[in-house]
């Protein structure tokens, strides 16, 4: 079994290219109009409300019953940051200045613990509240 991708569900596909395009600091390489978003990195954006906006009420050659009646389905509040998606960069304190000057979203201080090693880390959210986790050395004075 390899990694295929890791998609993030979003709401709204253009705020969400924005921050990850600025985050990942490249522009997707693919897009499949406001459906799906593919960055060269695994990560890519998928918007379920475009699948629910062109689905028929009853199964035909493009959709089965299964997948209409799971589109459908209520799912109540988004449980984001069930998966924490991590992002490794060669200077912490160069990305996080960086990501403070973008203004992309909310950021936290630049965070420490050493349990099994030492470990430097900061979070920012996307716009759909998921919180992505940037860590590597810091190359400045602490």
């Amino acid at each position: 079994m390899k990694l295929g991708t890791i998609y993030i569900i979003t709401n709204d596909i253009e705020k969400s290219i924005d921050f990850y395009s600025k985050l990942l600091q490249e522009a997707p390489i693919y897009r499949n109009e406001n459906r799906w978003v593919q960055f060269s990195n695994f990560i890519a954006l998928y918007n379920p409300s475009y699948d629910k906006s062109i689905i028929p009420d009853a199964a035909n050659e493009n959709f089965n019953q299964a997948y209409i009646d799971d589109v459908n389905t209520e799912r109540g509040e988004a449980k984001n940051n069930i998966v924490v998606v991590n992002f490794i960069v060669d200077n912490l304190d160069d990305e996080y200045k960086r990501l403070k000057e973008l203004n992309i979203g909310a950021l936290s201080e630049l965070m420490y613990l050493n349990v099994f090693m030492p470990y430097w880390y900061f979070n920012v959210t996307d716009p759909n509240g998921n919180v992505i986790e940037i860590t590597g050395n810091r190359r400045t004075a602490q």
